[in-house]
């Protein structure tokens, strides 16, 4: 009996030595594929790959180390799936603008799949013809609301956000919140065309929901669902709060909806042009696939993700960063009252007058871009970037963090520095190497929408107040906490307010 069970023993631990061997070798050497060069990376534990690099509390910046270790072009396993991440500005254009077609794809996971109606999503969704219909209808949608009338929408709310400040008095503050909700509100004046007051029930209930989907999405607790479904068995309570919010979020929207639809006639708002899109195209598709409702319900999710949320947080960002640097914020201050010397309202033609204040929102989302690490892309077929070859199906990771950090490309890349950007042209660099909103045909749809909120919400609050830190020596933590996206850590200020040209 001992010499069976010796036996027995001696060929699982000749077997588990072969086993770990070829997986090591495969890691090791597995830089080639057919007569082909992957590209190169660290090696990861048996069966479960990289997990630990993948999961770390801020990937963005263990990605960034491998990526100096590696090169801009880095290989990863999650399980059995190959990934790639892209750390430079120069290989994120390579693949994204100049091989768009080739890395168009979204990975088709477990997660995506539950939040989006089975990838009906805009930002998440692959690229199929429908999704083109569908970016196509947003696009138009946006339009129809019209450049004036957004425009007067985000000067209203910046405005609104500064008679807020007025009322506290100096009394320190947290200004996340009050930030987040006015982003939001935005976002509901031209997805719904309802402006709601602050402590209305109904926004309060989206803003909530839209805090705690950020919030959740992108724990580490959630994206391992994609690459190991034994776990889905599992209790698992931030993705049961995340099935929550998303329950509570399409609620929301389809009361919305629903309610456009008996309406019908004398809305003039994104739903309203999105479900003219939709019956439009039931009119004049003959057959093939076609856009859904759910479609345009995921659109308008999109919009209130991508453009409350991210702009909200960005602005969090540029207080934090000013109240480090009083000089620029007064350097600023200068530029804008200079730019309205005869009192008149800001608009974003103005900003042309003000290329300091340009040049300093441009730093801020470089240093602090909102999603560090952008939404992955998928690969349509074999293709290479930076003289790799990347296979079809491969999810690839652009680094945003780590190209905006690259010190071949910045010198001194961790400085506050918004001179670097004065003196170029759009067109150049560094422009060209800073994408705070990814680049090529899946740049975030919200990008010019955040632009205006951005500038304009600056304008008035630096033309109204000075920031400066609620206890003398205590300054804002400038590291963040990473989830959905990249949030300062919360911090306390004094909003001062500015009395007279005279004071200054």
């Amino acid at each position: 009996m001992l010499f069976f069970l010796g036996t027995d023993l001696l060929l699982f631990t000749v077997f588990l030595a072969v086993l770990l061997l070829l997986l090591w070798s495969r890691s090791k050497h597995g830089t080639t594929h057919g007569a082909h060069r992957l590209p190169p990376g660290p090696t990861g534990l048996p069966l479960l790959g990289n997990v630990l690099e993948l999961t770390s509390s801020a990937p963005h910046l263990k990605l960034s180390q491998l990526c100096q270790r590696y090169g801009p072009v880095c290989r990863l396993t999650l399980g059995s799936q190959l990934l790639v991440v892209l750390g430079s500005a120069e290989v994120i254009r390579e693949a994204l603008l100049k091989k768009a077609a080739d890395f168009a794809g979204r990975p088709h996971t477990f997660t995506v799949d539950m939040m989006s109606f089975g990838g009906k999503d805009l930002a998440l969704g692959d690229a199929t013809a429908v999704w083109h219909q569908q970016r196509r209808a947003t696009i138009a949608a946006m339009q129809a609301v019209g450049n004036e009338r957004t425009e007067a929408t985000v000067l209203a709310e910046a405005e609104s956000l500064c008679a807020l400040f007025h009322s506290y008095d100096g009394q320190p503050l947290d200004p996340s919140n009050d930030l987040s909700m006015h982003a939001c509100n935005i976002i509901c004046s031209l997805a719904f065309g309802t402006r709601y007051t602050k402590d209305d029930p109904e926004f309060q209930e989206i803003h909530e929901c839209l805090d705690l989907l950020v919030q959740v999405w992108g724990s580490p607790a959630i994206t391992i669902l994609d690459h190991f479904p034994l776990l889905r068995k599992f209790p698992n309570p931030p993705w049961r709060k995340f099935l929550a919010a998303m329950a509570k979020r399409d609620e929301i929207v389809q009361r919305h909806i629903k309610a456009h639809k008996l309406k019908k006639e004398g809305e003039t708002d994104i739903t309203a042009a999105l479900l003219y899109k939709l019956e439009e195209q039931k009119e004049t598709e003959d057959g093939g696939d076609m856009m859904m409702e759910e479609h345009i319900h995921m659109a308008i999710v999109d919009l209130f993700i991508g453009g409350s949320e991210t702009t909200a947080t960005e602005l969090a960002w540029t207080i934090a960063f000013l109240v480090h640097f009083p000089e620029v914020q007064e350097r600023i201050h200068s530029e804008v009252m200079a730019a309205l010397a005869h009192g008149q309202p800001p608009s974003y033609a103005d900003r042309h007058a003000m290329p300091f204040l340009r040049a300093t929102l441009k730093e801020v989302l470089r240093l602090r871009p909102v999603a560090p690490l952008a939404i992955p892309h998928r690969t349509m077929c074999n293709t290479s970037v930076g003289g790799y070859s990347i296979p079809k199906g491969t999810t690839v990771i652009p680094n945003l963090w780590g190209a905006h950090h690259d010190e071949n490309t910045w010198p001194n890349p961790t400085h506050f520095k918004p001179e670097r950007y004065m003196g170029h042209k759009s067109g150049e660099k560094p422009f060209l190497n800073s994408l705070p909103f990814s680049t090529g045909p899946r740049l975030c749809l919200g990008m010019a929408l955040a632009h205006l909120e951005l500038f304009l919400f600056s304008v008035c609050l630096f033309r109204d107040f000075r920031f400066i830190p609620a206890v003398p020596g205590h300054l804002p933590d400038l590291e963040g906490t990473m989830g959905a996206v990249l949030k300062p850590r919360p911090f306390q200020v004094r909003v001062l307010q500015r009395k007279s040209k005279a004071e200054d």
